[in-house]
């Protein structure tokens, strides 16, 4: 379905769910929330602590309940389902199939560090302003951020020269389908790249058909790489997000106050993640060190170079990936910060 024929899906059912909405608010509500977090993790933890803080704060009247580990569909078909209302709230990425804009959540070094990431990310950060004005177009509502980690790029072999912007590297890095602002950022690094499906990107690092892969974080490679990975480089090269996010109508149709209780219940969750999520990285890291992984990590003046070749050399080859309103915004966010 492409993007025009999306939006006039929501327009069709917009009725209809102000109407079962509208039901709804005068009982309780029962609502169901899908995030790809496995069991037990902290992010499910997380998503269960939402859920539970909502539940208090509107005195018992909405019970979230909560499907870690896709079981309601891979984070791609929830997005689109909470915005038809077929789901009722998700905590995971967006998807950017129908928006491209959507992509400033992983466009790279528009951030640094976990401060400026909380700054961006959070109530009244330019990203977070950016996502919440794209998505109300798609029938949702952002609520909160739950801050995965830092990004970096794991490595089946050694890395020459790994802090240096200008290196000349012999090795090939799976970038994701549709990854292009990783692709030109990669291949500006030095990288060969190569376009793998993630299915096939734990054979594909065995095997050799590719060196690499960019894109998560050291808690994803961990659980997903951690026999197959000899150098993980700490480059901060995108923050990840686990966005919050609600059918808007639904949240509409509620009374204020349980709209409150669920924006309240997101951004304390949000609050808490921020205050722990650099330690958790770098327990994470400390595990990949005690297996045996060599950890790059970048200092401050490392990482600012880093940003600075790719704003100023990367960025215009892929600002056509977000657009110039969003380009706009972030370079004027940037200037103040």
């Amino acid at each position: 379905m492409n993007k025009e024929a999306f939006v006039r899906s929501l327009s069709t059912l917009a009725l209809a769910t102000v109407v079962i909405g509208s039901a709804a608010s005068a009982q309780d509500y029962s609502l169901r929330l899908s995030t790809l977090m496995k069991p037990e993790s902290d992010g499910a933890l997380a998503a269960q602590r939402f859920a539970d803080k909502v539940a208090e704060k509107s005195a018992g009247r909405i019970q979230i309940q909560v499907y870690p580990a896709s079981q309601l569909g891979d984070w791609i078909e929830v997005h689109e389902q909470v915005s038809f209302g077929a789901l009722d709230l998700a905590m995971q990425p967006l998807s950017n199939s129908y928006d491209q804009r959507l992509a400033i959540a992983w466009f790279p070094y528009t951030t640094t560090t976990y401060e400026s990431a909380e700054q961006a990310f959070t109530e009244g950060g330019y990203i977070h302003q950016i996502v919440d004005d794209v998505i109300a177009e798609q029938n949702l509502k952002l609520l909160g951020v739950y801050g995965v980690g830092m990004g970096g790029a794991g490595f089946a072999a050694e890395v020459d020269n790994p802090t240096d912007p200008n290196g000349d590297h012999d090795l090939k890095v799976r970038i994701w389908p549709g990854g292009t602002t990783h692709r030109h950022l990669m291949e500006r690094l030095g990288y060969n790249t190569a376009t793998v499906p993630w299915a096939e990107l734990y054979t594909g690092l065995q095997t050799g058909v590719v060196d690499g892969q960019i894109g998560g974080t050291p808690e994803m490679a961990l659980d997903n790489f951690k026999d197959v990975t000899r150098t993980w480089i700490q480059y901060n090269d995108h923050f990840e997000p686990a966005w919050f996010f609600v059918n808007l109508q639904l949240f509409e149709s509620m009374p204020d106050a349980d709209q409150q209780a669920l924006v309240d219940a997101a951004q304390e969750v949000t609050t808490e993640r921020f205050a722990e999520v650099q330690k958790a990285d770098q327990a994470f890291l400390q595990q990949m060190r005690d297996a045996g992984i060599q950890v790059v990590d970048l200092d401050e003046a490392t990482l600012e170079e880093f940003a600075r070749v790719t704003r100023e050399e990367v960025w215009p080859e892929i600002e056509g990936e977000v657009g110039e309103d969003v380009m706009g915004r972030l370079r004027e966010a940037l200037k103040q910060n």
